[in-house]
């Protein structure tokens, strides 16, 4: 018999995606590199990708991006229908 794999969504279960973005082009998501077209946005390239993991998931996508340009790091909580929170 195998057990059930517990949803991301799942209490206790939410893994967060892991997001590093090194510049306005280029990234990574969970270790899988992202570009963006030219004169695109990176930002609007991983906002879109972890929108459709919700959208496949069926739920929210948690999501800790840390972004080298500026230093910083977020924990974003992204919707199926493209809609952000920003978390703890």
């Amino acid at each position: 018999m195998t057990e059930a794999t517990p949803s991301p969504t799942a209490p206790g279960a939410e893994l967060d995606a892991q997001v590093h973005v090194f510049s306005p082009n280029a990234g990574l998501i969970d270790g899988v590199p992202v570009t963006a077209p030219p004169y695109g946005d990176i930002q609007d390239v991983i906002l879109s990708i972890l929108q459709q993991r919700a959208q496949q998931l069926g739920g929210p996508t948690p999501a800790t991006i840390n972004d080298n340009r500026y230093g910083g790091a977020i924990r974003l909580l992204i919707h199926p229908d493209g809609r952000t929170e920003q978390l703890d």
